[in-house]
Formats: structure tokens, sequence, C-alpha cells
């Protein structure tokens, strides 16, 4: 009988946990309409500190780099030029400053909080349009700065799916 007792106090936790995760994965909604990437870059400092739902396409994150693009076309070009600069460096280049980069406008969104999981949960919308709802920083999208690795311009608490651009 004791014995029983225990797993039962111990699957009470785990199962707590897990309908915590299940919850945060659903996303809260938003009573405003998402905005697009470009607005929010245009906006950032208008937006610091606030939390807002931008739209846009992800491509798959990577724990230095979690993007935001206007579309799949403009995150494409993105991850060609990036596997142009990962060969050359593995080829033994040590210039890789000449390369073209496309410069399309993109929000860098952040991990998340401790337990919120956002890149597990955001390995369900790999390569989508996603509505991700979050809180805005201008430390790294004010002018004068720059933010390499993942910067939190978007801090996120939510993501859901989204339709593409018409």
């Amino acid at each position: 009988m004791l014995g029983e007792m225990g797993i039962a106090s111990i699957n009470r936790p785990v199962i707590g946990l897990l309908l915590a995760l299940a919850t945060m994965g659903c996303g809260a909604a938003s009573s405003t309409k998402p905005i697009k990437v470009d607005e929010f870059i245009t906006q950032i400092d208008r937006l610091n500190g606030q939390t807002v739902s931008v739209t846009g396409y992800i491509p798959e994150c990577q724990v230095y780099s979690c993007g935001l693009y206007r579309n799949k076309a403009e995150s494409d070009e993105v991850d060609r030029a990036m596997s142009a600069i990962h060969a050359a460096l593995a080829e033994g280049a040590t210039d890789v400053s000449g390369f073209p980069f496309p410069n399309h406008p993109a929000i860098s969104i952040g991990t998340g909080s401790r337990f919120s999981f956002f890149d597990l949960r955001a390995s369900f919308y790999a390569n989508s349009y996603v509505v991700i709802t979050g809180k805005a920083s201008n430390h790294c999208l004010s002018e004068g700065r720059f933010c390499f690795d993942r910067a939190e311009d978007l801090d996120p608490i939510a993501i859901r799916s989204a339709s593409p651009p018409s």
C-alpha cells in the first residue's frame, strides 16, 4: 500500500507539469491584430517593453539564431547565403566579409522564459507562417546598435500558425 501511495505522489507533479506545458503550447490569445515584421522594426522604439503579436515566416530555430522574416523567399535567401559562408569557412576561408548577404528585415526571436520551451514549441511551426506574441525590446534594433547571435527583439510568450501574406 505504501508503494502505491509513493507512485501516486510522484505521478501527480509529473501530470501537473504536462498539463501546464500543454496549456502553454496553446498560446495566449491576442486582442490586437498582429503587425508585420517590417512594421515591428520601424515602430520598435514605441513598442519597447510592450506585449505585441507579430506575423511572419519562421524557419527552423537554431541555438544561436531564430528569426522571423516577412516571407519564405527572404528566409530562403538568407539560408542560402549562410550556407555559402559556412561552406567557405569549412574549406579554410579566413575572411568571408566580401560574401553577399541579403539585407532583409528580420526579427530575432529570443528563447522565452526559463521553462517556456519555446524552441520545442516553435519546432512544430518550422518553415511556416506564424504569429508570435511576446515582449518587444529595442535593445538591438535601435539605431547604432547591432547584436550578434540570438538577440531578443521579441521575447516570445506564445506562437500559433498564420496564413501566408496575400
